[in-house]
């Protein structure tokens, strides 16, 4: 198992996960990264510039998650 840091980036505002948390791959952590943006798709008023940042443990961005932009 590998572990993934979960940076949340929300209306431009960075929150960096100094905890991670283990899955069994990158497939795994997307998942989870994409459930964080439905928790906090409410505080969301900048899509553009909200996104999961998820790193592995030696710092490197593994990828990105963007929170959606919800229609009206």
């Amino acid at each position: 198992m590998s572990k993934y840091f979960f940076n949340v980036v929300l209306n431009g505002q960075p929150t960096v996960d100094g905890t991670g948390l283990h899955f069994p791959d990158d497939s795994a952590a997307r998942v989870h990264a994409h459930h964080l943006t439905m928790l906090l798709a409410d505080r969301c008023q900048d899509p553009v510039n909200s996104f999961i940042a998820v790193s592995r443990l030696d710092g490197r961005l593994a990828f990105k998650v963007p929170f959606r932009q919800t229609g009206s």
